[in-house]
């Protein structure tokens, strides 16, 4: 499955070059480079796989613990199992869906 791009202006807030809110990824930026692009595909795997409102209720979750934990907005954001997974296979250009889907699990308590 492949995201659909949607470029925007106003979307997402500044500081993100891309947001992905399934099936759509909406980026500000002129073109998403390959390694942003996996990113985000990372994510919408994920969301697919947790059939999409799961994932954005553990999502705000595991934000809030971490900002609970943190008190630190960055901070928080980055140690989300969702972010560290993605973060983490961004870079490589041989996933697989499942890998992509459930290598969160593994972040958990990393």
């Amino acid at each position: 499955m492949k995201p659909l791009l949607v470029h925007t202006r106003r979307f997402p807030p500044r500081g993100y070059s891309a947001i992905t809110l399934f099936p759509f990824v909406f980026h500000n930026g002129d073109a998403l480079t390959a390694r942003a692009l996996r990113h985000e595909t990372v994510h919408l795997y994920q969301q697919l796989c947790l059939l999409v409102v799961p994932f954005y209720v553990l999502y705000l979750l595991f934000w809030l613990v971490g900002l609970l934990r943190y008190r630190n907005h960055d901070r928080a954001y980055r140690n989300i199992p969702f972010e560290r997974s993605a973060y983490r296979l961004e870079g490589r250009s041989d996933l697989r869906w499942r890998t992509m889907a459930f290598d969160w699990l593994r972040c958990l308590w990393r």
